[in-house]
């Protein structure tokens, strides 16, 4: 029913005192659900999900949204995305730096890489 980045916004929704909420992650999110609350609310009336109508037919009666400054706990997303790789360096290259403090930075990058091969 959301657009793609509508959807990502939507933190969860669930149902109190017969009012469907639905919590977002961003503001611009709950401010595009506002502007379209009455295209919402009329499809649900004709579109009844599956689930909803094995339950009481009129199992809410208001839609609210609202902000939540919560932060998501992604760290599960982070692990799937991050990625190791091998040291490719040998850490065997020439430096020709006249400058003491970046020929002494770049030597001890050098022993690192040499150290972790």
């Amino acid at each position: 029913m959301f657009t793609p980045p509508i959807q990502r916004m939507i933190n969860f929704a669930y149902i109190k005192n017969r009012t469907l909420f639905f919590v977002f992650n961003h503001p611009v999110g709950k401010q595009e659900f506002d502007n379209s609350i009455q295209s919402i609310k009329s499809a649900l009336k004709f579109l009844m999900p599956q689930e909803c109508k094995e339950c009481d037919e009129n199992l809410f009666d208001d839609i609210k949204a609202f902000v939540t400054h919560t932060p998501k706990k992604q760290e599960e997303e982070f692990k799937e995305i991050m990625q190791v790789y091998k040291e490719r360096s040998s850490g065997n290259f020439e430096i020709n730096v006249h400058d003491e403090k970046l020929d002494s930075l770049i030597r001890s990058i050098q022993e690192i890489i040499k150290s972790r091969k």
